[in-house]
């Protein structure tokens, strides 16, 4: 049985930045939209400027998706994953540790877990690839990472393209396409500071533009597959659209 779950387009405050000064006003409740939730999971669509959870170097741990999800649904919340902070988009908590126990058995299978997202994508992507060079972790230790990557629509100074990730490691997305001298639009850490401030200018592009688009899983309880598809938020289709492009993905 296969269970597919489009959420409907919503109104959304418009790039509210990434400093901290405004993090700090801002009340995510309201930005945080459920996409599925039953007895076992819930799968929500995450703001950009949002952590998934609470970890020691962040200034205000109490501005947190797992504890925002957690005060919305008044019950305890696992993630299962996390998405970089200023990346929007799917995440899924497991409403037990058995549940989180489960997903995580067939996480890492790319043959029944499928993990897609959007980026625009310095320079002309023309044709279809993979980075499938490895990337050190915290510790220096060289892991494999891959990432495949399919054009969707080419302008003038960027590419819009799909992403496929069969790993999940720290800033794989941002890492690779930087390496490649093709970083994504937006990117604080890994881009170019000249373009980023264009479209800053330009296009009010306060944020990185990587959105986790699209996932399917195998429900941890249920014989059916879950597939989730989270449309891009207003302030990324906005730069879409100035630049000449009307059908979103």
């Amino acid at each position: 049985m296969l269970v597919i779950l489009i959420q409907k387009k919503y109104f959304h405050a418009v790039n509210i930045g990434l400093n901290m000064g405004n993090l700090k006003d801002i009340e995510w409740s309201k930005l945080v939209k459920i996409l599925y939730q039953d007895d076992s999971l819930v799968i929500v669509d995450k703001p950009s400027g949002l952590l998934v959870h609470p970890y020691k170097e962040a200034t205000n741990e109490r501005d947190n998706l797992m504890v925002t999800l957690r005060d919305m649904l008044d019950q305890w919340v696992y993630p299962v994953h996390r998405i970089d902070r200023p990346v929007s988009g799917i995440v899924v908590f497991g409403l037990s540790s058995e549940a989180v126990s489960k997903i995580k058995e067939f996480w890492g299978d790319k043959t029944i877990t499928q993990k897609e997202y959007l980026a625009l994508v310095r320079g002309q992507v023309e044709e279809p690839g993979t980075f499938d060079f490895e990337l050190s972790n915290e510790r220096k230790v060289k892991q494999v990472a891959i990432t495949h990557y399919q054009p969707l629509h080419r302008f003038e100074d960027s590419s819009l393209v799909k992403i496929q990730i069969e790993t999940g490691r720290k800033h794989q997305i941002r890492r690779h396409f930087s390496r490649r001298m093709q970083c994504l639009i937006g990117d604080t850490t890994y881009g170019k500071g000249i373009l980023n401030e264009r479209y800053r200018n330009e296009f009010n592009l306060q944020r990185i533009f990587l959105h986790a688009w699209k996932l399917s899983f195998p429900h941890p309880f249920k014989d059916e597959v879950i597939s989730i598809t989270c449309p891009l938020p207003p302030e990324l289709e906005d730069v879409l659209r100035a630049k000449g492009l009307h059908d979103m993905p």
